[in-house]
C-alpha cells in the first residue's frame, strides 16, 4: 500500500489510507480513497520526491463531504489550521446531476505553488449520485444502504488500486 510523506514540524510522518481510515471509519470510504490519491498526485507535482511541512499546505475543496475534509485534515491538519476552504461551485468536475457538488481541489503552497487534482468523469457510477440524493431526501431503504455501503467500498478499493491517470486529472495552476 503506499504511502503519503508529510513533516509535522521537523518530525517525518508516514501516512497511509488504513490510518485516515481508522481516523474517519467507514461511512464514506470512496471519498476517503479519492482523497489519499488526491494528496499523493498533488505533492507529487508540487514536491517531487520530497516531503511537506503541514503547515505549508492549503487547499480549497470542491466537494465538502465527510470522507474528503478527513483525509485533507488528517494529512495536512488544514481544517484545524483554518487553511481549509469549501466551494461546492468550483466549476471544474461538476458531475453530480442532483446538485452543485465539484470532484476537484486545489492544493496549495505558502510560496504560491498551487495545482488543481480533480476526479475523473465516469469513475462514479450514475447509482452513486441517486443515492446520495436518496440519504439527503431521507428515503433510503435498508436495501438501498446495504448497497450503497457495497458502492463506497467497491470504489474505495477500486480508487486505491487504480492507476492515477485513470483515477484524477492533475493540473498545474501556479
Amino acid at each position: 500500500m503506499s504511502i503519503i510523506y508529510i513533516k509535522d514540524n521537523k518530525e517525518l510522518l508516514h501516512i497511509g489510507f488504513q490510518d485516515i481510515k481508522k481516523y474517519h471509519g467507514n461511512l464514506a470510504l470512496m471519498a476517503v480513497a479519492v482523497g489519499f490519491r488526491s494528496l499523493q498526485a498533488a505533492f507529487q507535482e508540487l514536491f517531487g520526491s520530497g516531503a511537506p511541512d503541514r503547515k505549508e499546505i492549503s487547499i480549497v475543496s470542491g466537494h465538502g463531504g465527510p470522507g474528503f475534509r478527513d483525509a485533507f485534515e488528517f494529512v495536512t491538519r488544514a481544517v484545524t489550521r483554518g487553511a481549509y476552504q469549501v466551494n461546492v461551485d468550483y466549476p471544474a468536475a461538476q458531475y453530480d446531476p442532483h446538485r452543485a457538488q465539484s470532484y476537484a481541489y486545489v492544493i496549495s503552497t505558502t510560496d504560491g505553488k498551487s495545482v488543481e487534482v480533480s476526479l475523473n468523469d465516469g469513475f462514479l457510477p450514475m447509482e452513486f449520485y441517486d443515492f446520495l440524493k436518496k440519504g439527503r431526501e431521507k428515503t433510503m431503504t435498508e436495501q438501498d444502504t446495504e448497497r450503497f455501503t457495497k458502492i463506497k467500498q467497491e470504489l474505495s478499493d477500486r480508487a486505491l488500486l487504480l492507476p492515477q491517470v485513470e483515477l484524477l486529472t492533475v493540473r498545474r495552476i501556479s
